[in-house]
């Protein structure tokens, strides 16, 4: 019996899904993550496997400051002046994830982070400076599935309070997510990168200039805006945007298999350029976005490559 072509394109997605799950497993969740899954450079292309080593190299040579981070058996507590961050990012293998916005008062004026191991042992956290950049990392990187198997370590879940200061204008806020449930809130950025690659998150009241998805699988919801330029690739799972506070100028991607969503303004202009090879495009907008220019509505340049799936377009209700 001959296969159809689509039958071969998902087997073909299958197996560089599992390449990009063994990967991160591989490298223990930490900065492994394809720039794209259908471009030159993606999973096979995949990132992390020398980030580990690099990173090292930086704080040998001052460029990353490895933070003082204080531990007990229950956890790990860190904490940095505000004024010395202007980008955050949260790498985490399993667990809860929380990133909330706080008055100043209540960490006075500090980027405070708490880890809290549930039962039995587990490595420490890692933070890392430079350059205004604070990474916050699961564990020590490196080791693979023999050195650090999430089947024999405890749950480990952090939070992290952000001061409504430095809220209100973070460069970047990026979460790399193997697997679990994070919740963020109430972050204004200039870029927004969510590298998902199982479980669940769930991002509101955000505002960015620029959003960039990458989801393996799983469940991803954001709700805000975004004002330039929206990236979402997906293997699989669910993904939904809703965009009340504003649609972005630009959005692209691709859509392997899966179900995508994007919610915009009611009176939000489109533009599409989808190339489907199976799956689905449904535009609920009214007219099918196409409202008049002298309207002063939005425009929004659609350009997808969908394989498999569901891509709906409607307004934000």
């Amino acid at each position: 019996m001959k296969l159809a072509t689509s039958t071969y394109i998902k087997v073909a997605l299958i197996v560089v899904l599992c390449l990009a799950v063994c990967s991160w497993l591989g490298g223990c969740g930490r900065s492994i993550w394809p720039s794209s899954l259908f471009v030159p450079g993606g999973v096979i292309g995949c990132m992390g496997t020398d980030v580990v080593d690099d990173v090292a190299a930086e704080v040998r040579q001052g460029m990353v400051e490895r933070g003082a981070v204080a531990t007990t058996d229950k956890g790990s507590h860190f904490e940095i002046a505000a004024s010395e961050v202007n980008a955050l990012e949260l790498n985490w293998l399993a667990g809860r994830g929380t990133v909330q916005v706080v008055p100043d008062a209540e960490t006075g004026g500090k980027v405070l982070v708490d880890e809290v191991v549930n039962g039995g042992r587990a490595p420490a956290m890692v933070c890392e400076t430079g350059g205004g950049v604070l990474s916050i990392s699961y564990m020590e990187g490196g080791g693979g599935l023999s050195g650090c198997s999430s089947l024999s370590m405890a749950s480990k879940d952090v939070t992290v309070k952000v001061p409504a200061s430095l809220a209100e204008h973070l460069a970047l806020f990026e979460l790399e997510a193997a697997s679990g449930h994070y919740e963020v809130v109430g972050l204004t950025c200039d870029d927004l990168e969510l590298g998902v690659a199982s479980g669940k998150v769930n991002a509101t009241a955000m505002a960015a200039q620029r959003a960039s998805l990458n989801v393996a699988s799983g469940s991803v919801s954001v709700q805000g805006s975004v004002a330039e330029h929206l990236e979402v690739e997906i293997a699989s799972g669910t993904t939904a945007l809703s965009l009340g506070e504003g649609a972005p100028a630009e959005a692209s991607g691709s859509l392997a298999s899966g179900k995508l969503v994007l919610e915009v303004p009611a009176n939000t202009r489109l533009a599409t350029n989808i190339d489907k090879t199976s799956g689905s495009f449904n535009n609920e907008l009214a007219n099918g976005g196409a409202g008049s220019a002298e309207d002063g509505a939005p425009v929004c340049s659609l350009d997808f490559d969908i394989l498999s799936g569901n891509f709906t377009v409607k307004p934000v209700a």
